[in-house]
């Protein structure tokens, strides 16, 4: 599950990415001092965990490797977890009173979606166990037309755990945008990558990315609002994007203008196995992301936000501009020369193609 940390997810996130002048916000009220953090290596794991940190609560990371956890983060505490059984959970949450649920299974391969939905069951009954007055769970949206495995299975986990018997309030957001996130990496290494484009129909889909800085706030806000009962609410980014608005911005974030050209038909299963040919994307996720981009990804309303009106989100540009620089940092020297090289030759190449049509 994506709670044990990997190479990849041990890095700390840069202190520039996401963060807005009104991120710190109140502090921690006195109901809950103490909370649990799923997948605390991972990425959303380690972003939250010092915006709760400067909010005034004690944080317990949750891992199964806590040994890696302490080298990798000195100074934050963690604790053993594996989110498949009950008494292993029940132990990491003692002493807490809220928990955030940040665990999914994508990346376990085959048979992914039972091993989350019996994970979430054993959480919830756990939790109710050591007494935690609440969780928090950070879904996915649901897709205006088809479904995919991913969020079909995300939105089941969040049903999971708002049947259970301690209050949920699950988050719903679509792309984040952040360094080490897998879906901005595709998107980034796209559009460092290729100096021309063949960009398949189905790109046109829309979608809400929101920022991580956004996604923190709002899971650290989330401590705070009354919850009665549980409840799911949309996490929306302020702008409208088709998947190939995305890419083509980032490439103009990158310096980069790369020849595009629309194609009718282009299978998801086909373009899995270009994007993992192209980028640091594994083919296995790949493939699940791709395939949750076959329907529009757009919220029916603001969701969250009307309880958060204090809040100015980051615009897609600012997010990516944050998030490009946190990426920068885990490219080698010769894949930043190359990019380098690639953007150059795209620029000419379109400076060519604008002389030839004068």
């Amino acid at each position: 599950m994506s709670s044990s940390p990997s190479a990849s997810s041990e890095r700390r996130p840069s202190p520039a990415v996401g963060v807005t002048p009104d991120a710190p916000g109140p502090k921690a009220t006195k109901a809950v001092e103490r909370v649990l953090l799923t997948g605390a290596t991972g990425f959303v794991g380690r972003h939250l965990f010092p915006m709760l940190s400067e909010r005034g609560y004690e944080v317990v990371g949750a891992t199964r490797s806590p040994e890696r956890a302490r080298l990798a983060f000195p100074g934050r505490e963690f604790r053993r977890l594996d989110v498949t059984g009950r008494l292993s959970a029940e132990a990491a949450l003692q002493g807490c009173q809220a928990a955030f649920y940040l665990v999914h299974g994508m990346a376990g391969g085959a048979g992914y979606e039972e091993v989350e939905r019996r994970s979430a069951r054993a959480f919830s009954e756990a939790a109710a166990r050591a007494g935690v007055s609440r969780i928090i769970y950070l879904g996915g949206i649901r897709p205006r037309g088809p479904i995919s495995r991913h969020l079909s299975s995300r939105l089941r986990v969040g049903e999971i755990l708002r049947e259970g018997p301690v209050p949920t309030l699950e988050l719903q957001a679509s792309m984040i945008i952040g360094g080490g996130s897998e879906s901005w990496r595709i998107v980034r290494d796209l559009a460092a990558r290729l100096p021309f484009m063949v960009l398949p129909a189905w790109l046109d889909h829309q979608t809400q990315p929101i920022g991580i800085g956004d996604v923190t706030f709002a899971l650290a806000r989330a401590l705070e609002l009354p919850l009665p009962a549980s409840r799911a609410l949309a996490l929306p980014g302020p702008e409208v994007l088709s998947a190939r608005e995305i890419i083509l911005r980032t490439a103009r974030l990158l310096g980069s203008r790369p020849l595009a050209l629309r194609v009718p038909v282009v299978t998801p299963k086909l373009s899995s196995y270009w994007i993992t040919f192209i980028t640091r994307a594994d083919q296995r996720i790949s493939e699940e992301l791709v395939e949750g981009l076959l329907s529009d990804l757009v919220s029916e309303d603001e969701g969250f936000w009307r309880l958060a009106p204090e809040h100015t989100r980051m615009s897609f540009d600012a997010a990516a501009r944050a998030a490009l620089l946190d990426e920068q940092r885990d490219l080698s020297m010769r894949a930043r020369v190359a990019e380098l090289l690639i953007r150059t030759l795209s620029f000419g190449a379109i400076k060519r193609v604008s002389s030839n049509d004068a």
